[in-house]
């Protein structure tokens, strides 16, 4: 599943510059784009327009606004970047990054406004919504279904099933302290769960760990991004999933963010499906490009 390792090529020099340009944008729009035009594309709960739910993705309220989503976008980046270097086909990477750059905002706008303004009536119509968050948590789940299909393609389905159901247990009990969608009671059940699992595999184990541990020395170069894409995930979605204002009073909208995430999950499962499938029907004889059916 490896495409190569070593010092880096130009082409991958030319990828980390075209993702770097993301930054680049933001930092432009947020420093330099005439208030005039900022206020035209704010997406407004009272006019909202397609248009508008793109465009307020790459606007930011204040500096550390921009700092937020610039750093975190970053490190997921980087993470998924680390993790599709270690595939055969990198194309599938690459359209589910231009799928979340393209859907990412309108869909987390789509749902946001239905439920909040729609639904519920929770915003007036001069409320307004900008960030590029809802872009970052698409690419958190992007990095997240990366991380089990590269799991289960190097080490087979039942280390994609635990890689997947880490992230979710690790989440969750990060959410328990980080906010207020789950109580401390739950930290304390899912602590003691993995706790307990823990040990009773230890015990169970005893004569293979040192097997294991060899193995997974040999195995170190393949296993790191994992490991890192997971903590990152984790991290991300405890941030992700605040029910309380930050530190400029800002409510942190978990809709959006949730709405991102899932946007990026599915985005990046059409992606790898569609490969799969590709790549099953050039395999039939007669389909293969300049190949005669006859």
């Amino acid at each position: 599943m490896s495409r190569r390792q070593g010092a880096l090529t130009s082409t991958d020099a030319v990828e980390i510059a075209i993702l770097s340009g993301v930054v680049g944008v933001l930092v432009t729009v947020h420093f330099f784009l005439p208030e005039a035009l900022r206020s035209q594309f704010l997406f407004t709960y009272g006019e909202p327009t397609v248009v508008s739910a793109w465009t307020a993705a790459i606007l930011h309220d204040s500096v550390s606004h921009l700092v937020s989503s610039v750093t975190w976008y970053a490190i997921v980046m980087a993470s998924a970047y680390a993790l599709s270097m270690t595939w055969t086909r990198r194309r599938p990477f690459w359209f589910a990054v231009v799928g979340c750059l393209v859907l990412a905002p309108p869909m987390t706008k789509l749902v946001d406004y239905w439920l909040l303004k729609v639904q519920w009536n929770l915003v007036a119509d001069a409320t307004t919504a900008r960030g590029f968050s809802g872009v970052v948590s698409a690419f958190g789940g992007l990095l997240y279904v990366s991380l089990a299909r590269t799991a289960t393609a190097r080490y087979g389905y039942d280390a994609g099933v635990a890689t997947t159901g880490t992230i979710v247990l690790g989440a969750l009990s990060a959410l328990t302290f980080t906010s207020a969608m789950l109580s401390p009671s739950v930290a304390v059940v899912l602590c003691t769960i993995v706790a307990s699992a823990i040990g009773i595999g230890i015990v169970r184990n005893r004569p293979k760990i040192p097997t294991w541990r060899a193995w997974a020395w040999s195995q170190r170069d393949g296993l790191l991004p994992i490991v890192v894409g997971c903590v990152v995930v984790v991290v991300l979605l405890s941030q992700l999933f605040q029910v309380q204002l930050d530190e400029t009073g800002r409510f942190v909208s978990v809709i959006a963010h949730g709405t991102g995430f899932a946007t990026g999950m599915i985005v990046t499962v059409l992606v790898l499906i569609a490969e799969y499938v590709g790549q099953q029907w050039t395999k039939k004889p007669g389909n293969r490009l300049g190949t005669s059916t006859e």
